[in-house]
């Protein structure tokens, strides 16, 4: 094994690619977990009445762990103390939020409550920037008016409601980057998950970044080691940008009806679950050069004054509000296409003559949701959901990788709105667990642009590893609901 002291910092990315010589997993461990996968989903599904949605949750916490160790690069060299203080810190989390109580002055009072009333103080938060749309657009701006207006033809006014609040966020955001409040979050939530979790210095800063901050954000503070980053460190990077949301991102799905609780608290699960995710994934055979150590170039903030912080922060936030509207316009006419298509196919069978009595199966309104389904149902039964509504939450799911979040929470809005009963309780706050998250196919090109902008040398493993880190970005989603399906 190379002496770190020997490589010196101008080299290119080859030097730390020097690899561990230890042997791939074998092609029989791998049949031997998807074995057991296959064999512990059978029997959670045959005796779902007895172990009820809990014990669904428990399989499908050994479930999805077992898939990502089944597609592992090499099970031989994961630091299994890294995998143990992740899942533990993610559990602990969970428990927190969801079992935490303590007695103040002869009072009980719970975390998730605290948790709940910092969620309604976001929402106040969030009214801020109705007052700012509001000057701008008048009574657009303001849905309760125009549902009297419009009636049952009413639709939800998305430009002049839902965008605003990435603008004011966006501007918030920076100007606390500006005096150094975000650094210091995310210096503390790292320096923690370094020392127990063994993990190199600048993946952890970014991924506890991502907390607050977007996949292609999160990865300036640690930029000036983007380009010399082991490939294991630069998909840990990756998967946590998928697995994570922004913090004005954050806001904007409570905006929706996304529970505020689930919302805020899978954010902070992921940071352990992504990073543990990653490594069990591809393990690492490198010497990161941040490896042990906090080191981080403190650096003067690029913005005169908080003003100037506030403008530019704006800038962003419409430069990603148009385009979370245009990637919305454009994905939903994809969509309504499909759907078309999928609903012609039937009549266009029985017009050339197929008999309809083989087409029994076939549902007269086949659309790209019934699709996505019938295909995450399982998935959705496995991270605890009511058997009810495996398949509604396994639509909205698949909605979510294939086009993206966005897209899956206005569809729940949707839905909740024409029944607010529509699944069950315990089932809405799973499915706000499992939509939380940026893993959709879209976010691997918007990775490739933004990470590749910081280390173009590294477009190449960037392009390599974008459809596995999204696999566990999105297995870390669900690995979330399965935990919390499992206290609930």
């Amino acid at each position: 094994m190379l002496d770190k002291s020997s490589v010196s910092s101008d080299q290119t990315v080859d030097r730390v690619r020097t690899l561990i010589a230890i042997p791939q997993t074998p092609l029989s461990w791998r049949v031997l977990i998807a074995a057991g996968c296959l064999l512990l989903t059978a029997v959670a599904y045959t005796f779902q009445r007895t172990i009820m949605p809990r014990g669904q949750a428990f399989a499908g916490i050994l479930i999805f762990f077992g898939i990502v160790a089944m597609f592992s690069s090499n099970l031989r060299a994961v630091n299994w103390r890294t995998i143990g203080w992740g899942f533990c810190l993610q559990l602990l989390l969970a428990l927190l939020v969801l079992k935490g109580h303590f007695e103040i002055g002869g009072q009980s009072y719970s975390v998730k409550s605290g948790i709940e009333h910092l969620g309604r103080m976001f929402k106040v938060f969030i009214g801020f920037s109705d007052q700012g749309a509001e000057f701008v657009f008048g009574n657009l701006a303001r849905p309760e008016d125009l549902i009297n207006v419009y009636g049952r033809d009413f639709l939800f006014p998305f430009a002049f409601k839902a965008l605003p609040p990435i603008l004011f966020v966006s501007a918030f955001f920076t100007v606390l980057f500006h005096f150094g409040v975000l650094q210091w979050c995310v210096r503390l939530m790292a320096r923690m998950m370094s020392v127990l979790m063994q993990t190199s210095g600048a993946e952890t800063l970014s991924v506890s970044a991502n907390v607050f901050m977007g996949q292609t954000e999160s990865p300036l503070i640690v930029k000036l080691y983007v380009p010399r980053m082991t490939n294991s460190e630069l998909f840990t990077l990756m998967v946590s940008g998928f697995a994570h949301i922004s913090g004005g991102m954050m806001f904007v799905y409570i905006n929706y009806g996304a529970d505020p609780a689930a919302v805020m608290t899978t954010c902070v699960m992921s940071c352990p679950c992504s990073l543990y995710l990653a490594k069990l994934f591809l393990p690492e055979l490198g010497i990161p050069e941040t490896g042990g150590e906090m080191q981080i170039a403190r650096e003067k903030s690029p913005y005169v004054n908080a003003i100037d912080a506030a403008a530019q922060g704006t800038t962003v936030g419409v430069q990603l509000a148009i385009n979370v509207a245009a990637m919305l316009i454009v994905f939903i006419s994809f969509v309504a296409m499909f759907d078309t298509l999928l609903t012609s196919i039937k009549p266009l069978l029985l017009w050339i003559g197929v008999s309809g009595n083989s087409l029994f199966f076939w549902p007269d309104d086949l659309s790209l949701s019934k699709v996505f389904g019938w295909l995450f149902s399982p998935v959705a039964f496995l991270m605890g959901v009511e058997s009810q509504d495996a398949e509604t939450v396994g639509s909205l799911l698949g909605s979510k990788l294939a086009i993206n979040e966005h897209f899956a929470y206005l569809r729940f809005k949707s839905l909740q709105r024409i029944d607010p009963q529509f699944i069950t309780e315990r089932s809405k706050i799973l499915t706000a667990f499992a939509l939380t998250g940026f893993a959709n196919f879209a976010s691997v090109g918007i990775q490739l642009g933004g990470i590749g902008t910081i280390a173009p040398e590294r477009r190449h493993d960037l392009a390599r590893l974008g459809g596995r880190a999204l696999f566990v970005g999105f297995t870390a989603t669900l690995l979330n609901a399965a935990v919390a399906g499992l206290l609930m």
